[in-house]
């Protein structure tokens, strides 16, 4: 009888080979010599003045899911400050990477870039869009360590089900879609070609999640990682931002049927997770 019961959940640990495997969780890389990151401030290209604190302050807290130590940002704004007059990203390309890396005594600098933070409300559709490229510099080396970049936009409905049930809005709620959409796609041809980003190219295709109803609302109000990111409480653009630096990381996205490829995923650091 043992014998038939240890044949049937053979049988179906096989039938659900999936289920019955256990993926190996990530870990730290004890080999790679990029323990402590300073994530400097960020170039922003946008018109919104908060854009880039956001994305950075959710960035820190990403990179350390990647078991990295992350300086404090306003330790190193301070330093930056008083010590090299440095207080915007624009202001970087002042300093080589040798020189902040002595100031800042770190392992590596992660520069960043914004392209696009926006929302865009035509009374019916409201057009979300954050678009981002980063580079990881050696401070050993002054080499590249990662570079990675990605831009997400989600066309969400300013209403509910009652506005499709008023008499001939199901058709104007289409043609807007539509129309957004046209835009939408003609606007990321026209800024697809971006200028190198610390003499590099970086790749920053764009991912649609209108349809990702995970990616849709904030799940949480703490930002990656479950950590508190004070600036991103009160962003309009939470969710986008989120996704950018999830798929920036981790270097793909799960669209709910496969796995799209951005760029490649930052390497494993090798600080012992928290």
């Amino acid at each position: 009888m043992k014998s038939r019961v240890s044949a049937i959940a053979l049988f179906m640990c096989m039938l659900f080979l999936s289920a019955c495997a256990t993926l190996p969780p990530n870990k730290p890389n004890p080999g790679n010599p990029v323990r402590t990151i300073a994530l400097m401030p960020m170039t922003n290209n946008t018109n919104d003045v908060e854009g880039s604190f956001v994305v950075r302050e959710l960035l820190a807290a990403g990179l350390e899911g990647y078991f990295y130590t992350v300086k404090s940002l306003e330790e190193t704004d301070l330093i930056l400050k008083d010590q090299m007059g440095v207080t915007l990203g624009s202001q970087l390309d002042m300093a080589t990477t040798a020189q902040l890396c002595e100031k800042l005594g770190t392992d590596a600098l992660l520069f960043g870039s914004l392209e696009d933070f926006s929302q865009k409300i035509t009374g019916i559709y409201n057009n979300k869009r954050v678009r981002l490229r980063v580079k990881l510099e050696s401070c050993k080396t002054g080499k590249t360590v990662w570079k990675n970049g990605i831009g997400v936009k989600r066309v969400a409905l300013a209403g509910d089900n009652m506005l499709k049930k008023i008499p001939g809005i199901a058709g104007a709620i289409t043609a807007v879609g539509v129309a957004s959409s046209v835009v939408s796609g003609l606007s990321d041809k026209g800024d697809a070609g971006l200028p190198k980003f610390r003499n590099e190219e970086i790749k920053t295709p764009w991912q649609d999640i209108s349809e990702d109803n995970s990616s849709a609302e904030p799940s949480q109000l703490t930002g990656i990682g479950g950590k508190i990111v004070n600036k991103a409480l009160n962003t309009p653009l939470l969710a986008e931002t989120e996704a950018v630096v999830k798929i920036l990381l981790h270097g793909d996205y799960d669209d709910g049927s496969d796995l799209i490829p951005y760029g490649t995923m930052i390497p494993f650091g090798p600080a012992s997770p928290q």
